[in-house]
């Protein structure tokens, strides 16, 4: 099962807005759109159908935003998952809205043992709550810079992950530029003083 990018986006979002309820706020649409360098124009569709859909209500204005309706811990992710993609054929025969002829369709059994594979995969996404998708809230808070986290340094091993260099490195596809290193200095000699 491949989900669309629009629905990995319904999830961002509503994670984004997860993160701002545990903060009491809700958050805006350029917010987002900055916190995952996604389009604002792809994020203000996607909004206005979660809102049509009530899992979050929006506000216009200055003092504007979304937020999510009910607390984080008390939505689905699976339910998310249904709204947000539209097609949960695997292969062409289970698409009930074309014709489709296969040879074979009246002796295969793939066709159930993938249905059952789908509603699996749904099974396990209804399990998880939008709360439990976040592991760690404040180190996700500090990467999409909400509220008051704005930055924390992850250790990674003996590697440490920063926030500026990582989007960096996502909005150009190549590794960010180092900084030099501080050569050792070698072989000076002592100045003589005067006086």
């Amino acid at each position: 099962m491949h989900l669309t990018t629009y629905t990995d986006y319904a999830l961002r979002v509503m994670m984004y807005l997860a993160l701002t309820w545990q903060e009491g706020r809700g958050a805006t649409i350029d917010e987002m759109a900055r916190a995952y360098a996604i389009s604002r124009n792809h994020l203000t569709k996607i909004v206005h159908e979660l809102a049509q859909q009530g899992f979050i209500e929006t506000t216009r204005g200055r003092a504007g935003g979304a937020r999510l309706v009910r607390s984080p811990g008390h939505i689905s992710v699976g339910t998310i998952v249904r709204a947000a993609e539209k097609d949960f054929a695997v292969v062409a025969c289970h698409d009930t809205r074309t014709p489709y002829f296969c040879a074979i369709l009246p002796a295969c059994n793939l066709r159930n043992s993938l249905r059952r594979a789908m509603d699996a995969f749904l099974y396990e996404l209804d399990k998880m709550t939008l709360q439990e998708a976040i592991s760690a809230p404040k180190v996700a808070a500090s990467l999409l810079r909400t509220g008051e986290h704005k930055e924390i340094v992850v250790p990674v091993g003996n590697l440490t992950v920063r926030r500026a260099r990582a989007a960096a490195e996502i909005k150009t596809g190549k590794a960010a530029p180092r900084a030099p290193r501080a050569q050792p200095v070698r072989n000076r000699k002592p100045r003589a003083r005067a006086g």
